[in-house]
């Protein structure tokens, strides 16, 4: 008879949720197991039962920042029509948080740059999930060319390139303690482009 396994004694969603916001502050390679260890309040004995290895942890935390971050926008395009729903997205993400949150960036624009030289499979994850909010970009502009409210002199494909490529740009501007007010100035500039507006945050 085979005996039970001791139950894993903590709460693995609140865990994971932890070791995101660490990971999301500090990066990949700064982020110690030690560090991880006392954060998530268990022992390594859980540590390694749960998630095998720090690197494992990071994909799962990665994971959920990009699910968070589709579901910001899903719930954009919910409540708002197609280009609308893209300011929103930004002011869910990026002008609506606090200081602090702003100041992290975005974990899948960070992991890219971080890791790019030293771990190109975390990189081309997080490349996929950028990837992922670029096709939401797409569709919107898909759906705002078909009622007539943007031109199609580019594609919905091309807009959406151009969108992040301004995602990614804000990001790192953000990291880069810039104020809060010409973030929206650059938002403003290039969804004037588009024949729409952001309002003016401070």
């Amino acid at each position: 008879m085979t005996p039970m396994s001791r139950p894993i004694e903590f709460e693995r969603a609140q865990a994971v949720e932890t070791a995101m916001l660490l990971f999301w502050r500090q990066g990949y390679t700064a982020t110690s197991l030690a560090q991880l260890l006392e954060s998530m309040a268990i022992g390594r004995s859980s540590f390694y039962a749960a998630f095998s290895d720090k690197r494992s942890l990071f994909i799962e935390s990665l994971s959920l920042f990009s699910q968070r971050t589709n579901i910001l926008f899903k719930e954009a395009r919910a409540e708002r029509e197609a280009l609308p729903a893209i300011k929103q997205f930004f002011e869910k993400t990026l002008f609506d948080v606090p200081e602090r949150r702003m100041r992290r960036g975005c974990m899948m624009v960070n992991t890219v740059l971080e890791l790019d030289e030293v771990d190109q499979d975390l990189s081309r994850l997080a490349g996929e999930k950028l990837a992922e909010i670029e096709a939401e970009f797409e569709d919107c502009f898909s759906v705002a060319v078909r009622a007539g409210k943007i031109s199609a002199q580019q594609s919905p494909r091309q807009l959406a390139q151009f969108m992040m490529t301004i995602n990614q740009g804000l990001r790192v501007a953000s990291r880069k303690n810039t104020k809060k007010q010409e973030l929206v100035e650059i938002l403003q500039t290039t969804l004037s482009l588009l024949d729409t507006e952001v309002q003016e945050r401070t």
